[in-house]
């Protein structure tokens, strides 16, 4: 068992979350997401109930779910963007099973492009493969082709598509599900 995984580089670092991260992350979550996704929604209110799901209670809850692995990513010390790491999931589109689900890897807006993203997205692929996982998966939003290139290189593929249950301006409800051996 990792109890605790980093890797630093130029004051960058990632590593698992405890109890004690629970406040930042819930004061990161909702800022982040709103940072990539808050006007892509048409309703404010639908906006705010998401966002609750990146606040602290979600990640006490996920903390105390034993399928679940959140990472923390901090520049000079403090943290930045996390991800969290789903065990026993099937991605929506082949139910390949023996994976682990990426679902939430998100930074705030001053930490992006820092390489932050594949330092977790590396660190959660390592502790799933040292637990005999053989892929991940994740999806994004269509229309985020920042985030789509950023998974292309770091070796994910499309596998399918679904649609996000919410409801966003426009078309914006596309989902690609991308997935990768490991």
């Amino acid at each position: 068992m990792w109890s605790i995984l980093t890797r630093d580089t130029n004051a960058r670092r990632v590593r698992i979350a405890t109890a004690v991260d629970v406040d930042a992350l819930g004061a990161i979550g909702p800022a982040a997401y709103a940072q990539a996704y808050g006007d892509w929604w048409a309703d404010a209110a639908a906006l705010a109930e998401h966002a609750r799901s990146f606040e602290a209670p979600a990640f006490g809850s996920l903390l105390a779910d034993p399928q679940v692995t959140v990472w923390v990513a901090e520049r000079a010390g403090s943290p930045v963007g996390f991800l969290t790491m789903h065990r026993g999931e099937r991605d929506p589109v082949t139910a390949r099973a023996n994976g682990v689900e990426l679902r939430r890897i998100y930074l705030l807006q001053a930490a992006t492009g820092s390489g932050l993203g594949r330092m977790l997205a590396t660190a959660a692929i390592d502790l799933a493969r040292s637990e005999g996982h053989d892929h991940a998966w994740l999806d994004v939003m269509a229309q985020a082709g920042w985030a789509v290139s950023a998974y292309r290189r770091w070796g994910f593929a499309e596998i399918g598509r679904k649609m996000f249950e919410n409801k966003l301006r426009g078309d914006l409800r596309e989902m690609i599900v991308m997935s990768r051996d490991i």
